[in-house]
């Protein structure tokens, strides 16, 4: 069972990131597998302290002082978005999992999308077959050596108005 807790109110005299440590260990003696640490949005008074993977602090502090003993997993949150952020967070011991919720809104093929950029083909990361095509990072530039399929003009200088593609199916007119 995961258990999604608001680790701070963001208010005055509302629960802190202490509360919170309390309140998973309470989960986690019950039976919870997982906290999935999030804050705020039970006030419209609250004044959050928004930034980038800015709850993560308190998923890192009930991960040490709770879950390492227990052996239950933690969830980060809030404003990750990026596969380098994910990786960060978790390859330091700060979280256990990271949950990337309006990344996938903006982008629902993110995971797949950094599983690309980053080179991983494994479990997690098979595309759609109707996707495939898309599995492998576009170029961005001339300097991934992008060869160019066609030439827009002729080589001959004297055909330079007329464009590569087109191809008349017969003698034009003569213009008079």
């Amino acid at each position: 069972m995961i258990v999604r807790i608001s680790a701070t109110d963001w208010v005055p005299d509302g629960n802190t990131e202490h509360d919170a440590v309390e309140i998973a260990r309470a989960f986690i003696a019950h039976g919870a597998n997982a906290i999935d640490v999030s804050s705020g949005q039970v006030t419209k008074d609250e004044r959050p302290a928004f930034g980038r993977s800015y709850q993560t602090p308190f998923a890192d502090r009930i991960r040490h002082e709770v879950a390492a003993t227990t052996g239950a997993a933690v969830i980060a949150v809030g404003a990750i978005a990026s596969y380098d952020d994910v990786n960060s967070l978790l390859l330091a011991g700060r979280a256990d999992l990271c949950a990337v919720g309006r990344t996938h809104l903006y982008d629902p093929h993110w995971t797949l999308h950094a599983a690309a950029e980053q080179e991983y083909q494994g479990p997690g990361a098979t595309w759609p077959v109707q996707f495939r095509a898309g599995s492998r990072k576009p170029p961005a530039a001339r300097t991934d050596a992008v060869r160019p399929r066609l030439s827009l003009l002729r080589p001959d200088p004297a055909d330079q108005a007329v464009h590569l593609r087109w191809t008349p199916t017969r003698e034009p007119a003569p213009v008079s």
